[in-house]
């Protein structure tokens, strides 16, 4: 190996060990999931934040709805009149844990699962540190949780749509459309999918196993075509566990 090459792998390496330690301190927003009953005691829930850093830290904290695009991607959309949160802003010194009580404020009456993202993004502002010469490295952290507002007695109801080959260059994809009829959403995990005398699992659904099918959301997926499948006559069957 040549002298040049070996130093660039050491500075990678030194850079790499210089972000580990960044990301062992930083702000910490917990717990990722929760839900929330659309009325009573169970529309108000807790979250825990806090700062591990040796400096005082800005935090902002936000809530959006939450739809998903047939690929999976979030479609965010402001809420901020459907909940209260407080505190919303805050300054957290080093070491310091604050509670933050959110509580959703909209409709109750409300027929299927409603979805949203709650967001705690420190921001990029000094809090009262010394100035220093020189640049620094900053790492801002921004935590993205899962919230669900639920109604009582939902259940999701999968329906496949269009099911067929698709091809790209040499791959060839099996696209699977899913709708979830249902009142809640539906983690698409242990499923198996039956099609033209085919049943595909584990490993053979990468790209749809797992993921997450909000209530009233239709999804396509795609996964590798396995060998020997040639054409697709009616959509395909989907086995829960």
């Amino acid at each position: 190996m040549r002298p040049f090459s070996r130093f660039l792998l050491r500075g990678a390496a030194a850079l790499a060990l210089a972000l580990s330690g960044l990301c062992a301190h930083a702000i910490s927003f917990t717990p990722i999931e929760m839900d929330f009953s659309p009325a009573g005691r169970g529309a108000t829930q807790v979250f825990r934040l806090e700062n591990t850093t040796p400096e005082p830290a800005a935090v902002e904290i936000t809530v959006k709805a939450r739809a998903m695009a047939a690929n999976g991607d979030d479609v965010l959309t402001d809420a901020e009149d459907q909940f209260n949160v407080f505190p919303a802003q805050v300054v957290l010194q080093p070491g310091q844990v604050q509670t933050v009580r959110v509580q959703y404020v909209g409709t109750s009456a409300i027929e299927r699962e409603q979805a949203y993202r709650l967001i705690a993004e420190q921001l990029p502002v000094d809090v009262g540190q010394v100035a220093q010469n020189g640049g620094r490295m900053r790492l801002l952290v921004k935590y993205v949780a899962s919230v669900y507002v639920v109604p009582g007695n939902v259940k999701a109801v999968l329906k496949v749509g269009e099911t067929r080959l698709v091809a790209e260059g040499d791959k060839r994809w099996l696209q699977v459309s899913v709708t979830n009829e249902g009142g809640t959403r539906k983690i698409l995990k242990g499923v198996k999918l039956q099609v033209a005398g085919m049943t595909l699992s584990g490993d053979q659904l990468k790209g749809m196993e797992g993921e997450n099918l909000l209530a009233g959301t239709t999804r396509v997926f795609r996964v590798a075509a396995p060998a020997g499948l040639d054409a697709v006559s009616a959509p395909a069957r989907l086995i829960l566990e």
